[in-house]
């Protein structure tokens, strides 16, 4: 026991994100997070369930993996897309409740609402995740969910813009407002902010 607890006080804190395998989106714009200079290890790690609480288990199932302790700095992040949907949006709040170690970052209805947040201020209201993808086409031409829109775009300089734009427009919501009614909405800016922190 004594080797196991020398070892997490000696090791750099792991900052573990599950995205949906599906949408490679995601994990191609995290993966320009992953540089020498980080104070952590982050792990990027993709979900074959597609499901609220699957995705949950898979980051639970992870974090015991890893020995995770959040006592050193370790950090769990599951990316959740609501897609509109309110039975996601339940099992989203069960699974904040089961699986207390993982923090979920949510997007309504999905992850490109916040890359909008890099081209415009206000990213209009959709009715499908389908549409906010189409709406990001107009200023990523041919956009689809296997691209590299941090290299394509050259966004890593603009992720401060992206994150007041994104924190003006969740302010504007009334706090009664449940998130799967905040159309669009995102909490991709409090990831963004956890990993450009110097230390966690």
């Amino acid at each position: 026991m004594a080797r196991k607890q020398s070892y997490k006080r000696q090791r750099s804190p792991i900052l573990l994100l599950v995205c949906e395998g599906r949408n490679k989106t995601e994990r191609k714009y995290f993966s320009h997070y992953k540089v020498r200079e980080l104070p952590y290890r982050l792990e990027i790690k993709d979900s074959e369930a597609t499901d609220v609480m699957g995705m949950a288990r898979r980051a639970a199932n992870l974090y015991k993996e890893y020995q995770m302790d959040p006592v050193i700095g370790d950090l769990a992040f599951c990316l959740i897309d609501l897609d509109l949907r309110r039975d996601k949006y339940e099992a989203y709040l069960k699974a904040q409740k089961k699986y207390p170690q993982v923090r979920f970052i949510v997007s309504n209805p999905c992850f490109e609402i916040w890359l909008l947040y890099y081209f415009t201020k206000n990213p209009k209201t959709e009715s499908s995740s389908q549409a906010v993808k189409e709406q990001l086409k107009k200023y990523v031409p041919g956009y689809n969910e296997a691209m590299d829109v941090y290299t394509q775009c050259d966004l890593e300089d603009k992720y401060a813009v992206a994150i007041n734009r994104s924190e003006k427009k969740n302010a504007f919501y009334e706090e009664d407002k449940i998130i799967v009614e905040r159309n669009p909405y995102t909490e991709v800016q409090d990831l963004i902010l956890a990993l450009k922190k110097s230390t966690l």
